[in-house]
């Protein structure tokens, strides 16, 4: 089988276990392993901290819980010995649940999680920006993934495959070989045609035969010729040949006479009447 014999179903059941299998592996993998982590005094202030002054933290994102605690990953302003250049580092800060904001500066505040925290962050400081990564979440991967391989490998991929094939760069039908023929495995008795049937006529003639070999062999038995070894009556109008024995042909020439001479064997010379 070659690729352009696969229908479009099987193109969609093959994107279905591409994606499932690619949505496994990605929702498998942990982001952001590798990002030097800060502490709640630099993230908390660094939200309020207006750019580009150091500690702003820019690119706020939210990860889905792992173990009841939220991943932060954010980009933090830091001063460089240029002046008026500044550098943007990677950071990450790990946000326990509940989440209790504050406890740096001693006016500790209890939240459900960080997300509650930065809500309410947000409505004191509308400054304050973030967003929350729910294309992370393990639903959001496997819908993705699923339904992006299913979109390329079962829609697209069949009509590219299609014109490919028409455009005579697949493989020909008559490059496919032969075609499996099951029949080549039955015997060959069911390959050959039926007997032929007996006519009325074969029948009537194997029912005469059989009348007249009864009648034979009835008369076998009882001492009398057979029918067949009886002559048969001569046809009207031919007459019987009849002769008596034939006579002896008799050669009334008289006989010649023979003289043998010969100097080293006799030689027969007829004698001249």
């Amino acid at each position: 089988m070659h690729v352009q014999d696969l229908k479009r179903w099987h193109w969609v059941v093959i994107s279905i276990i591409v994606g499932l299998a690619l949505s496994y592996v990605w929702s498998s993998v942990e982001w952001d392993e590798n990002l030097p982590t800060i502490g709640q005094r630099d993230f908390e202030s660094g939200l309020v901290t207006k750019f580009p002054q150091a500690g702003h933290l820019d690119n706020v994102t939210v990860m889905p819980p792992q173990e009841g605690k939220y991943k932060v990953v954010a980009e933090q302003v830091r001063n460089t010995k240029t002046p008026g250049v500044i550098d943007l580092r990677p950071v990450a800060y790990m946000a326990d649940s509940p989440y209790i904001s504050g406890k740096w500066r001693g006016d500790s505040d209890s939240h459900p999680n960080v997300l509650d925290y930065l809500k309410s962050a947000k409505q004191t400081n509308p400054e304050v920006s973030y967003k929350y990564a729910w294309y992370r979440e393990t639903w959001a991967i496997f819908l993705l993934w699923t339904g992006a391989s299913v979109l390329l490998i079962g829609g697209v991929w069949p009509s590219v495959v299609s014109l490919m094939v028409g455009a005579g760069l697949g493989f020909n039908k008559e490059d496919k070989g032969p075609d499996y023929d099951l029949d080549r495995f039955k015997g060959e008795e069911a390959k050959k045609p039926g007997a032929p049937q007996p006519t009325a006529a074969d029948m009537q003639h194997l029912r005469d035969l059989e009348s007249e070999l009864e009648k034979k062999l009835a008369a076998q038995r009882a001492g009398l010729p057979i029918p067949e070894d009886e002559p048969a009556e001569q046809p009207a109008g031919v007459q019987k040949l009849a002769g008596g024995p034939l006579e002896k042909m008799v050669d009334d020439k008289p006989p010649e006479d023979h003289d043998y001479k010969g100097e080293f064997y006799p030689v027969d010379r007829t004698k001249k009447k």
